[in-house]
């Protein structure tokens, strides 16, 4: 065991009183006036001391403040200074020595100043303090190597954002607005009715004037049942009177048969009977001749009569099958909106199919640029993919001026763009309905430009 004796500090051991503020965090004032470099007695009576607070210093009308951090000895109501930094330690050292010594005083609420200099607290870093600040830091070449490479980055990242703008302002044409469009076919009803029947499913393909949805009227579909039990009915009477007017007939000629059979040149009453009997008027067969003629007369009238039916149910059938929604041309179905049972009303639309032909992308262009874009003209487009932006060669193919609210509400024109490389399918595959694309029409000079570019290339083998 060491025992060692050492003095003790003064400047922690003396109090003086003077006035210090102390600035709570609950925003309290209070005043301390009777202090050391140690700590000060707590003035107020509260049983929770602070832990963090502001000091302020009154010095000749100026207030010298700092944050300070407090901590209690023991049980008791006195506060130590916690971890000061060294500039608040030397600032409080130079007004406790200076009250100590005299040179200060405290006067009511402020300390003053008396005529004997006072010692400034040092602003500048310590050189402690410069080695703390300059610690882990690059050396001053390596530091200004790295500023100029900096520069230029930013330089170059500049020029290139600035230059590839003004390029593209004067090789390109920017068409706005451009999305992927399908040519879809919207099937609508001609008139209300029940489904009877959905004949496609999405993804089905179908031609031109397969029948898509079957409906049915209640009301036509009664109507034509009630037309075919009366073509059914008369075809029966008919057949009827037919076979009637055949057996009569055979009676006829069976009967002319026999005055035929017994005609002789020496009996000339038979040859007038016969003559009678041809032209109708044998009064003793006057009623056979009635019969035939009833038979023939309700043959003419129902055959009439059947006719008409049959025209009926023709009609019938026909605003039938009317109701029928049909392929409007060649394609895939990709919505199916009704199912059987349902009822649906007049131009209700039941399903929509997507022409087999190759998706187009569209976009709108101010009529100010008429002049700088043609059909034929050659295309960039960029379009998002599930492996990112995909570029692909396009032409212009088609230009026609006017609005489409679902493009721009200003009056210019409607251009879309083809993929001749792309086959039919393979745009259904690639380019999605309505998916945003960025069209960029290349000028002439832009594109012999780049063709000549990549000719040079291929002969060097970049």
């Amino acid at each position: 065991m060491k025992i060692r004796h050492e003095r003790p500090m003064s400047d922690l051991s003396f109090q003086v009183r003077a006035p210090l503020g102390l600035e709570l965090s609950t925003g309290e004032r209070l005043t301390i006036s009777d202090w050391s470099l140690k700590g000060f007695d707590f003035p107020n009576k509260s049983d929770v001391l602070p832990k963090e607070a502001v000091l302020s210093i009154p010095f000749q009308g100026v207030d010298i403040r700092f944050p300070i951090k407090l901590k209690r000895d023991g049980d008791t109501r006195f506060l130590s200074f916690d971890r000061l930094s060294g500039r608040q330690r030397e600032t409080l050292a130079v007004f406790y020595r200076s009250i100590l010594s005299g040179r200060m005083a405290s006067t009511e609420d402020v300390i003053t100043s008396l005529d004997t200099p006072v010692d400034l607290v040092p602003m500048e870093e310590t050189e402690e303090e410069k080695a703390v600040g300059t610690a882990g830091t690059a050396p001053r070449s390596l530091r200004a190597a790295f500023s100029v490479l900096l520069y230029l980055c930013i330089g170059a990242v500049v020029f290139w954002t600035l230059g590839s703008g003004i390029w593209g302002k004067l090789a390109t044409v920017d068409i706005h607005n451009a999305r992927i469009e399908a040519q879809m076919l919207d099937h609508t009803t001609a008139d209300r009715g029940f489904v009877k029947q959905v004949l496609v499913a999405e993804g089905d393909r179908v031609e031109r004037g397969d029948i898509l949805v079957r409906l049915t009227d209640p009301g036509g579909e009664a109507a034509l049942t009630d037309v075919r039990s009366r073509i059914d009915l008369i075809e029966n009477r008919l057949a009827q009177a037919e076979l009637t007017e055949r057996q009569l007939a055979l009676r006829i000629d069976a009967i002319r048969a026999q005055i035929v059979a017994a005609l002789q040149p020496t009996f000339p009453q038979v040859r007038a009977l016969l003559d009678a009997f041809d032209a109708r008027l044998a009064r003793d067969y006057a009623d056979l001749f009635s019969a035939h003629d009833v038979a023939l007369q309700q043959m003419d009238m129902l055959g009439d009569e059947l006719r008409r039916l049959r025209r009926e149910r023709g009609r019938l059938r026909e605003a039938g099958d009317a109701l029928h929604v049909t392929a409007l041309d060649d394609g895939f179905v990709t919505h199916v909106f009704v199912l059987k049972g349902q009822m649906v009303g007049r131009a209700a639309l039941v399903a929509i199919v997507e022409a087999d032909t190759a998706r187009q992308a569209r976009g709108w262009l101010d009529q100010s640029m008429a002049a700088a874009i043609y059909p034929g003209m050659s295309v960039n487009a960029e379009i998002a993919s599930a492996t990112g932006p995909e570029r692909l060669v396009g032409v212009v193919d088609s230009i026609e001026a006017g609005i489409d609210p679902d493009i721009s509400p200003e009056f210019g024109m409607l251009v879309r763009v083809s993929f001749p490389n792309l086959t039919s399918e393979e745009t259904r595959a690639r380019l999605p309905h309505l998916s945003p694309t960025s069209l960029e029409a290349e000028r002439p000079w832009a594109r012999a430009q780049a063709d000549l570019w990549a000719t040079l290339k291929a002969k060097v083998g970049l």
